[in-house]
């Protein structure tokens, strides 16, 4: 998809209404300008993981789960609410 918009003197972009429905960009949403080889890419920002990076050695010191085993498609279902009070 392709759409047009014109820098004005106050320095801001209009984006089109429909790129802005489509993408559910209602006014206040932030944005990241990427800069890249042929000029700028607009997205959201990342959201924040709520989970501090690890390192290998952290993993491992982590509690060992003793339950029964679970399928992967109902570990993959946890929110990460879930999985922080889990780990608990």
């Amino acid at each position: 998809m392709n759409a047009r918009a014109k820098v004005l003197p106050s320095g801001d972009v209009a984006i089109p209404k429909d790129v802005r429905d489509r993408l559910a960009w209602e006014p206040g949403t932030p944005l990241e300008l990427v800069e890249t080889a042929d000029g700028i890419s607009l997205r959201r920002p990342a959201k924040a993981s709520p989970f501090p990076p690890k390192t290998l050695a952290d993993l491992d010191a982590l509690p060992r789960y003793k339950g029964k085993p679970q399928p992967i498609a109902a570990i993959s279902r946890l929110s990460d609410e879930d999985i922080l009070r889990l780990l608990k």
